[in-house]
């Protein structure tokens, strides 16, 4: 880990330190589209898009990438909390960037643009001015303004209504979809981003709406056409991935969630066998359950993430339990309770339904915990009814 770090801050040091070059281009200027493949780490896992710009006479080979944080900006972390995010418009030579990719095991394949001599010197030309330092700093949103859609909306605005995107697909994805299709469902990004997003992103996602993943700014591009010929001139594979066979880990989701739930599910069966209630157990379960609850609710109102509002992740991690759980500890409980556990209830039997209906698809790693807090939920209700009956 150390020594990847090292690395990691060697190539971002040597790329800060590579000075943009404002010259004239020789004929042989190239602008091409680089897509970066996925990695293992989650903020590589959705891939990167970026240009390259080489002109072979001048020996210039530059990467111009909208994918670098802005440290500059005030209250930057406070600002990365709450979800206003500020990127910038990096560049660095194309050897360190590729360097990058290598070490980090990531495939890298290009895309030629079929642009004319004066095309190709517009959009470079758009690039340097937008490097600049006061014109850098875009405000970054996950599924609209991000690496990959900058590619996009740059050469729309460099060539206004001079793009055709020619629709391919064959998929009626949703976008929570297309995160699931590249964060694996054994994995605690997964779990996370499912955890986080709300129902906004259940909707099903419209051509455009694909683009904010690498992989589908490359495939819009391969049947894209500018002035009525094909945007793309050559595809090649520069950097290929070198298969890793996937191995099984004992802290993986499905296996810590099956453990949990088998442990839940345990305790209640020797509770009802002895007729009494662990408070213990529902207390922790209460104390999580709320304080996920109001870290949704926190992501829902408190923040400018737009992906993260109604989000309905509350059917379980209810933010009240927060407050009950200390009242768990008790031997005997309050009657009032017993309409509590009903209202709890109700709620995991709508998640049931939202879940089928697809109006929000929650983790799928997280099934056999919501299958043992449903039960443990139904045995303290009748454990409450018998101990307030008559």
């Amino acid at each position: 880990m150390i020594q990847k770090i090292t690395i990691y801050i060697f190539l971002l040091l040597a790329s800060s330190s590579f000075g943009q070059q404002n010259i004239r281009f020789s004929d042989s200027l190239i602008v091409s589209v680089l897509t970066c493949g996925t990695g293992d780490e989650l903020y590589s896992q959705f891939g990167h898009s970026a240009f390259r710009i080489q002109d072979h006479i001048n020996h210039i080979d530059i990467v111009y990438n909208y994918g670098v944080f802005d440290f500059s900006k005030p209250n930057f972390y406070t600002n990365f909390v709450k979800g206003k995010l500020y990127y910038k418009l990096g560049y660095n030579s194309y050897y360190n960037f590729i360097r990058q990719y290598e070490y980090e095991n990531r495939s890298v394949f290009e895309q030629t643009l079929n642009l004319t001599s004066d095309q190709r010197e517009k959009l470079v030309a758009f690039l340097q001015n937008n490097a600049k330092p006061e014109n850098a700093t875009y405000q970054y949103t996950f599924f609209y303004n991000n690496c990959a859609t900058k590619i996009r909306d740059v050469l729309e605005t460099v060539f206004p209504e001079q793009i055709t995107f020619h629709n391919f697909l064959k998929t009626n994805y949703t976008q929570r979809d297309l995160i699931n299709n590249n964060v694996p469902h054994n994995s605690w990004s997964n779990v996370g981003i499912n955890l986080a997003l709300g129902s906004v992103i259940d909707k099903k996602a419209t051509p455009r709406d694909y683009q904010f993943l690498p992989e589908y700014i490359a495939k819009s591009f391969e049947h894209a056409s500018i002035n009525k010929k094909s945007l793309v001139q050559k595809e090649q594979l520069l950097l290929a991935k070198k298969e890793v066979a996937a191995q099984f880990s004992i802290g993986s989701p499905y296996v810590i969630f099956t453990l949990i739930g088998m442990l839940i599910l345990a305790i209640t069966y020797f509770d009802a066998k002895k007729e009494k209630r662990s408070g213990y157990l529902d207390f922790i379960l209460h104390f999580i359950t709320g304080f996920l609850g109001v870290a949704v609710l926190l992501l829902w109102f408190a923040t400018y993430h737009a992906e993260t509002k109604n989000n309905l992740n509350i059917l379980w991690a209810v933010a009240p339990n927060f407050v009950i759980a200390f009242m768990m500890l008790k031997k005997k409980l309050a009657k009032w309770l017993l309409h509590y556990y009903t209202f709890l209830l109700v709620l995991l039997v709508i998640l049931i339904v939202v879940w089928v209906l697809k109006i929000e698809v929650f983790a799928y790693a997280m099934i056999p915990f919501f299958i043992a807090l449903f039960v443990r939920c139904l045995y303290v209700h009748k454990h409450l009814r018998t101990q307030h009956k008559g």
